[in-house]
């Protein structure tokens, strides 16, 4: 696939419009209403949409009373004749479809196991109208298939048995995602409507996937389990399953080999299937059931990553909907974790003020996490709830303002022990999300139960800089520090050990809690405390409004102090910020030990590592992070603004924090100057251990030899040099390797569309970001981007050099005179300074100083 398509088709994946992404698409795979194909273009196409485009059906799933579009399905003619195939009731389409009708929970565990689940009602509509009910589920398959039966007989589609892959393929299927702008400049109202399109095809490179084939005709999720035909022929040479090769169980082709692999689709081999014997004739309409033990893929009840892409296209209102339907009750234990000490951590201080007799909450939302881990997040609304509705302006809603969805996600780009926590974080996490992101309104970024698919669009970004968190702090486990966090700060969010009686609060509302015979604690839950009395505190829970009710109030228990201090676990209290979006763009240090809030940051920085660009990260953009840039630079507003952009590389040596602190301000002011920078961050997990290591054998040899000046410095060169040598020659490696996958994950969407008419790209590297830069400047098609390279520590021909002077302080290595990258560019017989350089003791110090933009413009021209 050639790079300018690949980067038209992360347009269509974000649901962009962008002019010239859909003339390229239009161009090299245009997509057609299957009645309204382009004959002068496309005319086996047409040919093929007009003969077997009314035999291809919607499937629809009922849940919750109604129906919803899932997918694609189509009837295979039956017969062993081809040419003179008869009326069938059997159909074909993508297995992964199967757990969205399953009614309970349990894996798939056979083939023919179908056949006895519990199911949700089905049905398939076809472009006519015509509507015919699931009558049967007769077969999974491990090839990602699913055989039924409908009620009543039609003409089916007839399949190609020779085994021989077209060149070109052609799939025809329902779109069922709103909002892609490509689409709507075809049919305004495309969504469940048919669609065919034709592409290039290719075998897979793994043996382990020879069943399956790519090609790259334009799809859109709801084609699952469309029939994919040789144009030539108008037979059935396989199913599409998956929009992409780069998922976790259809591994592509390597993206070293082919950096765009990961934009091709993938489809089943209709003759790999044929080669089960048994798959043959159920397919044939011969057989009725698989026989026992036939393998499938152990499909469990909307737990794949197939299914999730399946539910992410029903819709977030059709989610809403069903939702009731798809919700077993959630264990108490689920998604959150106990905070691990911090020195950094501040305490709440309690005046001097006595405490309060009782204090009853306000009625207020409640929460309900249903299915999910996502306690801590709903603690956090709550309490942001509480505090909103101290402000004038606040008027009540039914739902929370702050989106739970956008706090949940946040969260887990902080949360340094997520491991720990499978379906969840901890509530530090969360409040450092909270702190760094702000947070969105609700109906932004709704939250929906096993939709946990979240983008922090540039929109979003600009709405959660409205709503931030001011301080957190930790209260003190104690009974007076607790009440007067709640009489001083009106809310407390905590986590506890919880146990049985949580799950039903007796007759008055109240947890059962017997000190005698204590109950065995189930797991850790978060919640908020609003309130206290004489017994115990008022807890908010987020198991929804039938929970709880004491004093009248939905959602509420009390909570006995007995319990709690057996049971309590950490606490905090929040204070929100001054609603002031620039306020928060500029202001960094809030928080001790926060650091720079990362949200200014938002469209300016991509963090990558051997295996790839990082999407959820605390550092940088995602894919679709970098291509909504892209789409944004080649908007009038963003040509107008930005006529120059800059790639900065970033030294590996550094640490998150700090190029997070040295990149915010420079991109303020770089974009003032009409420059867009994008900073790029190449291994800086990997480079870690060799910083620690350095930092280790350099203070062990002062330790050791007490040697002090220039003998010292080179005898420590000596001694490190060969261990440097090897680290470095690693990290060019995999740099090399990691640049394609790089370019076709994030870059191959900026010259494509941020260099139109001649705008100029330009790159900075950093240190040892020299390295990926190179690299970068390599993978990069069609473009050679102006290489300024600042204290390179390994020899660069082809890139200006910018030296710093012979300031040196041991402010990097204690025991070392200089910086890191001296003692690397003394390993590799190089020098970053120079008589007449720039006075810095460290790249960082450079970076930090006032005038340091100044400079760069000058020298970049």
């Amino acid at each position: 696939m050639q790079h300018d398509l690949a980067a038209a088709r992360r347009f269509l994946a974000m649901g962009l419009d962008h002019p010239r992404a859909r003339s390229i698409i239009n161009a090299m795979r245009p997509i057609f209403r299957y009645d309204a194909v382009d004959a002068g273009r496309a005319a086996a196409l047409k040919a093929l949409a007009e003969a077997c485009g009314p035999r291809i059906a919607r499937l629809e799933v009922k849940l919750n009373g109604q129906f919803v579009p899932l997918a694609t399905a189509w009837p295979c003619a039956s017969g062993l004749d081809p040419d003179a195939p008869g009326p069938t009731r059997r159909f074909v389409t993508a297995g992964h479809v199967l757990p969205l009708f399953f009614q309970t929970a349990q894996i798939l565990s056979f083939a023919g196991s179908v056949q006895t689940r519990a199911m949700h009602p089905g049905r398939v509509v076809f472009p006519d109208g015509r509507t015919f009910e699931i009558r049967k589920w007769i077969s999974a398959h491990d090839l990602d298939l699913a055989v039924f039966d409908i009620e009543g007989q039609c003409e089916g589609l007839i399949l190609d048995r020779s085994g021989t892959l077209p060149t070109v393929v052609a799939p025809i299927g329902y779109p069922l995602v709103a909002g892609v702008g490509l689409f709507a400049q075809i049919d305004a109202a495309y969504r469940e409507k048919l669609f065919a399109g034709t592409g290039d095809s290719r075998p897979h490179s793994s043996r382990r996937l020879k069943g399956y084939f790519l090609h790259d005709a334009t799809t859109i999720p709801g084609y699952s389990g469309a029939p994919v035909f040789d144009p030539a022929t108008q037979r059935v040479v396989g199913v599409h399953v998956w929009g992409s090769a780069d998922r976790p169980d259809i591994a592509g082709s390597s993206p070293e080999a082919d950096p765009f692999a990961a934009d091709l689709n993938d489809a089943v081999r209709i003759a790999a299937a044929l080669g089960d014997g048994w798959m043959r004739d159920i397919l044939a309409g011969l057989s009725d059931a698989p026989p026992d033990g036939a393998p499938t893929r152990p499909w469990e009840a909307r737990q794949s990553p197939e299914a999730a892409l399946s539910l992410s296209a029903l819709g977030q209102e059709a989610l809403r909907r069903i939702a009731p339907a798809r919700r077993p009750v959630a264990p108490p234990d689920a998604g959150i974790d106990r905070d691990r000490p911090d020195s950094r951590d501040r305490w709440f201080r309690p005046s001097l003020a006595p405490p309060a007799q009782q204090i009853l909450p306000q009625p207020t939302v409640i929460g309900d996490q249903a299915t999910e881990g996502s306690c801590a997040a709903f603690a956090v609304a709550a309490a942001i709830e509480h505090h909103l509705a101290q402000r004038p302006d606040h008027v009540a809603a039914p739902v929370f303002r702050a989106s739970v969805r956008m706090l949940d996600r946040m969260a887990r780009r902080h949360d340094e022990w997520l491991d720990d926590t499978p379906d969840g974080t901890s509530l530090r996490a969360v409040l450092k999300g909270f702190y760094h992101n702000g947070v969105c309104s609700w109906d932004r970024a709704p939250y929906v139960p096993g939709l946990t698919d979240f983008f922090l669009t540039r929109d979003i970004a600009k709405e959660a800089r409205r709503l931030t968190l001011g301080s957190y702090l930790r209260v003190r486990p104690t009974l007076d520090d607790m009440r007067m966090a709640v009489q001083e700060a009106r809310v407390v969010i905590v986590t506890a050990r919880i146990h049985d009686g949580w799950r039903h609060p007796d007759a008055d509302h109240r947890i059962p809690y017997d000190t005698a015979d204590p109950p065995q604690p189930r797991g850790l839950h978060a919640f908020v405390i609003d309130g206290y009395t004489d017994e115990g505190f008022i807890v908010q829970n987020s198991r929804g409004p039938d929970w709880g009710g004491f004093a009248g109030l939905p959602g509420h228990a009390l909570w006995s102090f007995d319990d709690w201090a057996a049971h309590g676990g950490d606490a905090w209290v929040i204070r929100l910020a001054p609603d002031s979006a620039r306020a928060f763009a500029v202001a960094a240090g809030g928080h001790a030990g926060a650091g720079t809030r990362r949200i200014g940051l938002l469209g300016h920085m991509i963090h990558a590592e051997r295996g790839g660009l990082i999407e959820d990260g605390t550092l940088g953009l995602g894919a679709r992070g970098v291509a909504e840039t892209a789409g944004y630079l080649a908007s009038d507003e963003g040509r107008a603004a930005y006529p120059r952009l800059l790639l900065m590389v970033h030294d590996p040596l550094l640490d998150s924090d700090t190029i997070a602190g040295l990149a915010l301000p420079l991109t303020m002011r770089l974009k003032a100057r009409g420059i867009y920078p994008l900073h790029i961050v190449y291994g800086m997990d990997e480079m870690l251990g060799c910083r620690l290591r350095l930092a280790h054998d350099v203070g062990q040899a002062v330790t050791r030899y007490l040697r002090e000046g220039g003998s010292r410095d080179a005898a420590l060169a000596r001694q490190l040099g060969p261990g440097i040598r090897a680290q470095v020659d690693s990290y060019r490696r995999g740099a090399q390797e990691a640049a394609p996958r790089l370019m076709r994950d994030a870059l191959a969407v900026l010259p494509l569309f941020a260099a139109d008419e001649g705008r100029r790209i330009q790159m900075v590297s950093v240190g040892l970001g020299a390295i990926p830069a190179r690299a970068l400047g390599r993978a990069v098609p069609d473009v050679r981007p102006d290489h300024l390279a600042i204290a390179p520590p390994v020899p660069m021909r082809a890139a200006r050099v910018w030296r710093l002077s012979d300031t040196r302080d041991e402010s990097d290595l204690p025991g070392w005179r200089g910086s890191l990258t001296d003692l690397i560019a003394a390993a590799h017989d190089c020098r970053i300074r120079a008589r007449g350089g720039t006075p810095a003791a460290t790249i960082q110090a450079l970076l930090g100083q006032a005038d340091f933009t100044e400079q760069l413009v000058e020298r970049l021209g």
